[in-house]
């Protein structure tokens, strides 16, 4: 379990959801076939200035939440598989089908355990109460650790910096006790995170770090220094490349990932590796995937020099076969090794 910081008494707005949860003691054993499995400890790291100390591994939820052949019910058992071997943090969005809703059927009075994500994905304040609202409702609970701004790469940016616009609605919604923090997300168009970033409104980044689209989108050379030096909280997706096919191919119960399985292990050791990231949101379609993630992620261990040479090589074969899968890119990206890109 992480233990959330002490904050002001502003906070009390937070822990009051602890009575309003009606029926959850009843909700919590949704998707528990069996008994609970032995929390081994996970590694964990301070989620940049939030103080927050999450797992290594967060629990993505896209693949499982769109898959056709999944309920509500079937992602409850993912999320209670992941909480069973010692994950805190979960990652969630109204555009990930069942998954809300999965995720609030499975936490019950386990919600004090997890570092709850959840996204908008507007670009009007209208659009994004009504998110809000509904991810509330479905997710069971009266506040979020963490609201993302989903996804820079598609929305109205400039629009949404103004004092009526959707990034600055996010940051009233700290002052409501609705989220603790404030997060932005993106696949594409790196350029776009320094403004905010500079803005200080947001504590927390959800970027695509991996050791092929490093030469393709460049988030690690022109985003993660940005976040070191404002001390954000970095949080790395995409860590296998997506899946095969693209966003919407989440039909499981397991659509294989861009890469090859005999990369998975380097690749998570390469984006753990990165200095400043906290941890690896992983999706998984079933539980046996989470059990997987959870076990790459006990036994890491550093790059050596040989192993990170080995993957920038293989970077820059695969990069232009994947090409910008995620997107466009704000500028040609030259496929050759880039510089200064720091190592934990």
């Amino acid at each position: 379990m992480f233990h959330k910081p002490s904050l002001p008494v502003t906070r009390r707005r937070f822990v009051q959801h602890t009575g309003l949860m009606a029926g959850g003691a009843l909700l919590a054993g949704v998707g528990h076939g069996h008994a609970a499995e032995p929390a081994a400890d996970l590694p964990h790291r301070t989620l940049g200035r939030t103080g927050v100390e999450v797992s290594t591994l967060t629990l993505g939820t896209a693949p499982c939440g769109h898959s056709t052949d999944y309920s509500p019910d079937d992602v409850a058992k993912v999320v209670n598989t992941a909480l069973d071997l010692g994950v805190t943090s979960i990652d969630t969005a109204p555009l990930y089908g069942n998954a809300e809703e999965g995720v609030g059927r499975a936490l019950g009075p386990r919600r004090q355990d997890v570092f709850l994500a959840t996204k908008v994905w507007a670009d009007t304040v209208e659009d994004a109460e009504k998110s809000l609202a509904n991810s509330l409702r479905v997710l069971k609970t009266d506040y979020v650790d963490l609201l993302y701004f989903h996804n820079l790469g598609t929305r109205k940016v400039d629009e949404a910096k103004g004092p009526d616009g959707v990034f600055t609605w996010l940051g009233r919604q700290k002052e409501l006790g609705k989220t603790r923090f404030v997060g932005l997300s993106g696949h594409n168009l790196s350029a776009r995170f320094k403004p905010f970033i500079e803005s200080g409104g947001a504590d927390v980044l959800l970027i695509v770090l991996n050791f092929v689209d490093r030469f393709i989108y460049g988030f690690e050379n022109r985003v993660l220094p940005l976040a070191r030096k404002h001390n954000l909280g970095v949080i790395a997706m995409k860590v296998f490349g997506g899946i095969q096919g693209g966003f919407r191919n989440y039909n499981g119960p397991k659509r294989p990932p861009q890469l090859d399985p005999q990369h998975l292990d380097l690749a998570m050791r390469y984006t753990l590796g990165l200095s400043g990231v906290a941890s690896l949101s992983i999706g998984v379609h079933e539980p046996e995937q989470v059990r997987e993630n959870v076990a790459m992620l006990r036994r890491f261990t550093p790059l050596t020099a040989a192993e990170q040479a080995r993957l920038a090589v293989l970077g820059r074969q695969l990069a232009p076969a994947w090409g910008p899968h995620f997107g466009p890119v704000a500028e040609r990206v030259a496929l050759r090794e880039p510089a200064a890109i720091r190592i934990a």
